[in-house]
């Protein structure tokens, strides 16, 4: 299964562990289309909520940048590598560049990359 950079599907992320994100929920793909394309089992996720943004570091993602039906929070702090297998295809909607964009910076932040400017 090709999954794409932006694109936004249900995961489910049980089990979990202290205070990970769990059970079926919306998650954003954050790994690189060249990643999401290799033979790897993995992919890069960010967990959704619709609970409103509490943390400078969420992203507030309208509803139809994420096909979800109303407004999601992005938890960029709660960002991981899943099993492809825990992904339920088809995508339900994907994130317009400019949310993309948001998303990055705020990746920058927690991961502490230098120079990427997106």
């Amino acid at each position: 299964m090709v999954m794409h950079r932006g694109a936004v599907y249900w995961c489910d992320l049980n089990p979990v562990r202290g205070h990970e994100q769990g059970k079926r929920r919306p998650v954003v793909v954050i790994s690189s289309d060249q990643y999401n394309t290799s033979r790897s089992p993995m992919i890069g996720v960010i967990p959704l909520t619709s609970a409103p943004r509490k943390h400078p570091l969420q992203v507030q993602l309208q509803e139809a940048a994420t096909g979800l039906g109303k407004p999601s929070t992005a938890l960029v702090d709660q960002l991981r590598f899943v099993d492809r297998s825990r992904i339920k295809e088809p995508s339900v909607g994907m994130v317009a560049e400019e949310q993309m964009k948001q998303l990055d910076r705020a990746l920058n932040l927690v991961l502490g990359l230098r120079g990427q400017n997106s």
